[in-house]
């Protein structure tokens, strides 16, 4: 299982995806193939089109839920922290776990995503 998080610099914005099959795909052909996934967020046309988007992967344990959730909230947080927006709702499988930084509850923004 792997957790990526595509981001942009510019915009404050990124996207987490979960996927067992993504971990083949190189870093390129992801970017490329961003209209494939649905992302609940009227900002995510504008995201794709960014010419700043960078990649970054997780390994998460499979079958170990609870350290996936610890590891994937560690690496959601940094961006968050940092005053990044994620597009899309705050679900994820593992659902990253953002208790251990003080986050009981995250910041929506309707149509758009959360942050903290």
């Amino acid at each position: 299982m792997e957790m990526i998080i595509v981001s942009s610099e510019q915009q404050k914005r990124l996207v987490m995806i979960f996927s067992r099959t993504t971990a083949k795909m190189p870093d390129k052909a992801l970017l490329n193939d961003l209209g494939s996934y649905q992302v609940n967020s009227t900002a995510y046309p504008a995201f794709k089109a960014a010419s700043d988007l960078r990649v970054e992967r997780i390994k998460l344990p499979f079958g170990d839920d609870r350290t996936g959730s610890l590891d994937g909230g560690n690496f959601l947080y940094r961006y968050l922290s940092r005053g990044y927006i994620c597009l899309g709702d705050h679900v994820g499988q593992p659902k990253p776990d953002l208790a251990q930084w003080g986050v009981r509850s995250v910041r929506k923004l309707p149509k758009v995503g959360f942050g903290l």
